[in-house]
């Protein structure tokens, strides 16, 4: 009878002690972590938004690449001419102290015959003059030279002024010609920046491509159409268009400049230098070429160009239609002007 009293309290004091082992247990053994929720890949609409971000940035800086290039090529152009510029300089300054020389023969008998004449006094004054120029300036103002003597030592004075301004015009043609070298090895250092940069925007840009579903890749190269009964003038523009014109499904190439493949500014270099037009490689630059045309009054053959800053271009081609190199994984088509992002446009 105890024992059967002393159940109920001897079975709930084991179940306190019991939940206490199992829960110094689990305390003690060691804490294992739910397992890391692996990231979810990216929808195929967040593909399609990130690489229009990629695409754009990529574009970006494959036109500042190509600025890079044309800054770089002018760089080096001027200092091939400032390097022919000293070369000029030094020569005439050659000539210049050379003929100084010369003379200088001459001069110095003027010089030597007015000493014989015993006008040594006079002379020594001279002589203490701050430089040459002054010497001679003074000696030419002394009534003890003759009319032939003064002409003889005013000539020499001109040749030591000449000498002077060559000389002069050598040493400054020189460190300009050193300023521009140093800015056109800065400008190929500024190439390898900007083709770096380009690079790995370009590469993150063909990676995101992959991630599209082909109806995605449909709807990102869908042909909206040519421009239907549009007339070309024979403006240079309208010329440049019509060679592009010949270029249309040939691939998109960050870079290119043709004739089987172009980014959005190559296409325009290419079409234009067929019509015997040279254009800056960059849109940017691009669009400082020629003269403003308003929106409203849109040609076909007119450049028209998008983003700010300019990143993008290609020719107006007339009813609201735009032919360009359109992007990564297109193509040359025609665009609609009202679906991007207008900047301004230019007319040659």
């Amino acid at each position: 009878m105890v024992l059967g009293g002393l159940m109920p309290a001897s079975f709930g004091t084991l179940s306190v002690i019991l939940i206490a082992m199992v829960t110094t247990v689990t305390l003690a053994s060691p804490a294992y972590a739910d397992p890391p929720t692996p990231p979810t890949p990216p929808s195929a609409s967040d593909s399609a938004k990130r690489l229009a971000a990629a695409q754009h940035e990529a574009e970006q800086l494959t036109e500042q690449w190509h600025a890079a290039q044309d800054r770089m090529e002018a760089k080096q152009g001027e200092a091939q001419r400032a390097k022919a510029a000293v070369e000029s300089a030094r020569r005439a300054a050659l000539e210049a102290r050379a003929n100084e020389d010369r003379f200088r023969v001459q001069a110095d008998q003027v010089a030597a015959d007015a000493l014989e004449g015993g006008r040594l006094d006079q002379l020594h004054a001279l002589v203490l003059s701050d430089s040459p120029n002054d010497f001679l300036d003074q000696m030419t103002t002394l009534d003890i030279f003759t009319a032939d003597q003064l002409a003889v030592l005013e000539h020499m004075a001109e040749l030591v002024a000449v000498s002077t301004r060559a000389q002069a015009d050598a040493d400054s043609a020189a460190t300009r010609a050193q300023r521009v070298a140093d800015e056109a090895r800065v400008s190929v250092q500024e190439i390898g920046m900007r083709k770096k940069q380009a690079d790995a925007r370009i590469e993150q840009a063909e990676k995101l491509l992959g991630l599209l579903s082909p109806a995605e890749r449909a709807a990102r190269t869908r042909d909206t159409g040519a421009p239907v009964g549009v007339v070309l003038g024979n403006s240079k523009g309208a010329m440049a268009l019509r060679v592009a014109m010949t270029r249309i499904s040939m691939p998109y190439m960050w870079g290119a400049t043709g004739p089987n493949a172009f980014d959005c500014s190559g296409l325009m270099y290419w079409a234009f230098k067929a019509v015997g037009i040279i254009l800056p490689r960059s849109a940017d630059a691009q669009s400082l070429v020629g003269r403003p045309v308003a929106r409203s009054d849109l040609q076909p053959g007119d450049m028209v160009f998008f983003y700010t800053p300019v990143s993008h271009v290609g020719f107006y081609a007339g009813n609201g239609k735009v032919l360009n190199a359109v992007q990564t994984g297109d193509f040359v088509r025609y665009s609609d002007l009202d679906r991007m992002d207008y900047h301004s446009a230019r007319r040659l």
